[in-house]
């Protein structure tokens, strides 16, 4: 299954609001990988699994995310060595 990263405003989400957005997010247990934010650049940015680009913006469809930008995951380094996702 393919990974995506999509970027998301904030504006000005309480921190409990977007403890209760998480919480929803991996209830689903349909996908989600990691959701981190800044609240100083109020953004958001969501890691997700699906099949293809058209199911990942269904993905967000059904979480009622809109991104400001979406990106197919095909490479990762944690330690200076290449993966292949």
């Amino acid at each position: 299954m393919a990974r995506y990263l999509s970027s998301h405003a904030l504006g000005c989400l309480p921190k409990p609001a977007f403890a209760r957005l998480c919480r929803d997010i991996f209830a689903a247990g349909d996908g989600a990988v990691r959701i981190v934010a800044g609240q100083i650049g109020e953004r958001m940015l969501v890691e997700f699994e699906a099949q293809d680009g058209d199911a990942a913006i269904a993905w967000l469809r059904a979480h009622k995310l809109t991104p400001s930008w979406l990106l197919r995951l095909d490479y990762e380094s944690t330690n200076g060595q290449l993966l292949e996702l």
